[in-house]
């Protein structure tokens, strides 16, 4: 058995401290052209990656090096031998803080699955979606993959689980009276069910129709800002990033626990959560890169900081209680719905060439590829420009939906109202 070679040859080359992670995948792949199948594979793949720990001491400090290598299956002993070697030999070079190695555990989740039995009826969600728009399929690449993961390390932890995942590549096309559109959109999910996969591509159709006839942004001040689904998930990683014990420990946030980081708010408040179970999310796992239990844990409070978290090493470098790396965020609802989030005059904005939250300064921008412009009487979609701002000076009067969203490893308002963010336009 492969894994017990790589642990024999860690003992002879006296190697006391170590992690390996054993990845077997297993994955379908079909690449279509419009909804024609062009070209089916599979791969059954088992790959083996060690990390070596080496304990340094200079001028009375002790140190904690590491390196992390892939050994392959089809690798002799003697090339196992110098592979671990020289891991050990590039740890030396490495001075971390000394922190301590995943407790033992012994645990085995894995189970049968029969979700490569469901690849035909993914195939059919993608392609019998419907709208009522002018909008196609151009391309698509599907994705069914499952990893049986084992995680073990030298203080006898040895853990087992699998992990389901389904991604979704695909390209849309719309020709508009100026221009031919093109969008581009990536789904991940575990929920493999065929009204999942049908309403998020028929979506990504309506969305790439009102993009092939959508006006110039026009030059507005003062508006409120609707940012529905991917914004509104990047714009609460913020919370998430402020009270990471990593960022805390490389001084790039300065929150303290109790931090009322949301201010004297007037509008929702934030509180959230890590929550390694969120179904359908692509990211849920039991443990974490370490093998570390995941648990959910919550971390803001109405607005306020009760918790940090953190994987194994940084958790302890802070001398909390490690909560492991989060796979996946929560955020609870707010108290009105969308449509009254688009009462008045309004800009909602869907999708960004790129939308980015900077967790150290707080400042957010995106380039706008569609949204909806509304008067207060009529609604048109819009593309161009861009919106920017910091998200101190919004936060007080955030608003959140009522409307929920599964999106990645992200579950909670589908939508956020605020005030005092720049839109650029163009028109």
């Amino acid at each position: 058995m492969m894994i017990d070679k790589i642990v024999e040859i860690l003992h002879v080359t006296g190697v006391e401290n170590w992690k390996l992670i054993e990845k077997k995948v297993r994955s379908k792949e079909l690449f279509f052209i419009k909804d024609t199948l062009d070209m089916n594979r599979a791969k059954d793949v088992t790959k083996y990656e060690l990390t070596v720990y080496k304990k340094i001491e200079e001028n009375g400090t002790e140190y904690l090096g590491s390196s992390t290598v892939l050994i392959h299956p089809t690798m002799s002993n003697e090339e196992i031998r110098k592979t671990i070697e020289s891991a050990l030999f590039a740890a030396g070079f490495v001075k971390n803080e000394p922190y301590p190695l995943v407790k033992s555990i012994k645990k085995d989740l894995r189970k049968p699955s029969n979700a490569f039995n469901k690849t035909n009826d993914v195939t059919k969600a993608i392609f019998s979606s419907t709208n009522s728009s002018k909008s196609w399929i151009n391309s698509a690449e599907v994705f069914l993959n499952m990893e049986n993961i084992r995680i073990l390390n030298s203080n006898d932890l040895d853990i087992a689980f699998d992990h389901k995942g389904l991604e979704i590549e695909f390209i849309t096309t719309c020709k508009g009276e100026r221009e031919e559109i093109e969008l581009y959109w990536n789904l991940k999910t575990s929920d493999l069910s065929s009204e999942n996969i049908s309403s998020k591509v028929s979506e990504a159709l309506s969305i790439t129709t009102d993009r092939a006839i959508a006006h110039p942004t026009p030059k507005v001040k003062d508006i409120p800002v609707i940012l529905d689904e991917v914004g509104t998930k990047e714009f609460l990683k913020y919370f998430l990033e402020k009270s990471s014990a990593m960022r805390i420990y490389e001084h790039m946030s300065n929150a303290k626990i109790g931090d009322k980081i949301q201010g004297e708010f007037k509008g929702d408040p934030i509180t959230l959560y890590i929550d390694p179970t969120i179904n359908g999310s692509y990211f849920s796992q039991p443990f974490d890169e370490d093998g570390l239990e995941l648990r959910k844990v919550k971390i803001m409070d109405k607005g306020t900081l009760v918790s940090y978290w953190g994987n194994t090493r940084f958790s302890h470098y802070l001398g909390i209680k490690p909560t492991g790396n989060a796979t996946n965020f929560v955020v609870e609802t707010g108290k009105k719905n969308l449509d009254d989030l688009r009462n008045g005059k309004y800009i909602e904005l869907k999708t960004f060439s790129d939308f980015q939250m900077n967790a150290l300064t707080g400042d957010f921008a995106g380039e706008i590829r569609l949204g909806w412009y509304c008067d207060g009487k009529g609604r048109i979609p819009i593309t161009g420009g861009s919106i920017s701002g910091n998200i101190k000076d919004v936060l007080e009067n955030i608003e959140l939906s009522k409307e929920t969203i599964q999106d990645g490893n992200y579950f909670g308002p589908r939508a956020l109202k605020i005030y005092g963010a720049k839109i650029a336009g163009v028109a």
